[in-house]
């Protein structure tokens, strides 16, 4: 099923037993951010999947504070959306196998964790390894970066 809007998705969600939903960052009428929360009142056990072509941390995060199971970046085909709702489904269930992103040549899906640690390393790479200019550039303290390597290594 297909809804073009957050209300045509809401009148879906109350009448059919939906176990996915895939929702985009950019919506007529409101974000997608916004209607996380929405879906997940109604359907608690589905897997919402965020797709956004504009992949961040701080999108990922709101994402996931919102109730979104992951988040995938643009382009996306139907194969790999079908392959992360049931990685995020089996980890929900205590079974612990490594989701579909981490394979070689795989798209790219969002883990917090993995996503600190490469944004830290680009800094640093474009900081030419100078840390506090890392951490300027980051718009975090000098600190709180020395703490996030040591604890990301």
């Amino acid at each position: 099923m297909t809804a073009a809007t957050v209300e045509e998705a809401v009148a879906i969600l109350e009448d059919a037993p939906i176990d996915l939903i895939a929702l985009d960052y950019r919506m007529p009428e409101c974000s997608g951010l916004d209607a996380i929360a929405r879906f997940r009142k109604l359907r608690p056990d589905a897997v919402i999947v965020m797709i956004t072509g504009f992949g961040d941390i701080p999108l990922t995060v709101a994402a996931m504070r919102e109730g979104a199971d992951t988040l995938l970046t643009k382009p996306v085909d139907a194969d790999r959306l079908l392959e992360e709702a049931l990685a995020c489904k089996e980890r929900s269930q205590g079974k612990q196998e490594p989701p579909p992103s981490s394979q070689p040549g795989a798209p790219k899906s969002y883990r917090l964790d993995d996503l600190e640690r490469e944004t830290i390393e680009a800094a640093l790479s474009n900081a030419g390894g100078v840390v506090a200019t890392a951490a300027k550039m980051l718009g975090i303290d000098r600190r709180t970066l020395q703490r996030k390597m040591r604890r990301s290594q």
